[in-house]
């Protein structure tokens, strides 16, 4: 199974890096993770093929979060000829009245169109199990200042954004190829003295890059990439995240 990180930046892009959004294309289907402002990627050169020939996008969503969402605003522009389903978590997994959430988002005069008014766009909230395209997409729900759902698809991927380190994320993750889990940050960095202290009740939603190796770990997955990255680090600061994951657990990877 081929991943397209679109997007590995939490909160705000920097440099290289959008925020978040990964896709998996499947014959005419294309599946995608979060729409972050990595949906834009779609239209690069370099990731255009993966719409040629599409004829239907299933765009889940983790949680509400801006940096997951403000690609909504983008949808005309990506998909203008394609039939777009936006799946939603079901308001069963985070209490959230899912259609009213993205009706909200995309509305005058936040947009020019309102959703309802978007023909190609239809809503489907997604269950704890999905199939799409002749793969089943589960959905798990996460502690986060708002719940958020992680996705597992199939055996081949699991995507972790938004959480804090959980253990019962270990069986959920167990065996699968990839594991997609966001990382905020590491024990011994030392910026996390200089932390302004509006700002430290977000660490405590997200995950620390040991924590997260020891899960991948324990679960036995082949591959830990670290997502949703801090747009505040400097310089190598992504590498000595890779580096604190890695000596826990040696098959991890950061990715532009």
């Amino acid at each position: 199974m081929d991943v397209t990180l679109l997007g590995t930046m939490g909160w705000l892009p920097r440099d290289a890096r959008e925020t978040t959004c990964f896709a998996v294309r499947e014959g005419p289907t294309l599946l995608v993770f979060d729409a972050g402002t990595g949906l834009r990627r779609l239209l690069d050169p370099e990731h255009a093929g993966l719409l040629t020939g599409v004829a239907e996008v299933h765009l889940f969503l983790s949680h509400y979060h801006l940096d997951h969402v403000c690609g909504l605003a983008y949808l005309s522009g990506v998909f203008p000829a394609c039939e777009v389903v936006l799946r939603p978590p079901a308001a069963e997994l985070t209490g959230v009245d899912p259609v009213a959430a993205v009706s909200e988002l995309v509305r005058r005069p936040y947009n020019p169109v309102d959703l309802a008014d978007m023909g190609n766009v239809r809503v489907r909230p997604a269950g704890r199990e999905n199939e799409v395209a002749g793969h089943v997409v589960r959905l798990r729900p996460q502690h986060h200042t708002d719940t958020s759902v992680s996705f597992r698809l199939d055996d081949e991927l699991v995507i972790a954004t938004d959480t804090p380190p959980d253990p019962e994320a270990v069986d959920y993750a167990r065996g699968v190829g990839l594991w997609l889990h966001e990382a905020w940050y590491w024990a011994d960095d030392p910026a996390l003295e200089k932390v302004p202290e509006q700002l430290r009740p977000g660490y405590a939603a997200h995950s620390e890059a040991s924590a997260v190796a020891r899960l991948a770990g324990q679960a036995g997955v082949g591959r830990l990439v670290l997502v949703h990255l801090n747009p505040l680090g400097e310089g190598g600061s992504y590498r000595s995240l890779r580096d604190a994951a890695r000596r826990v657990f040696p098959h991890t990877d950061v990715l532009a």
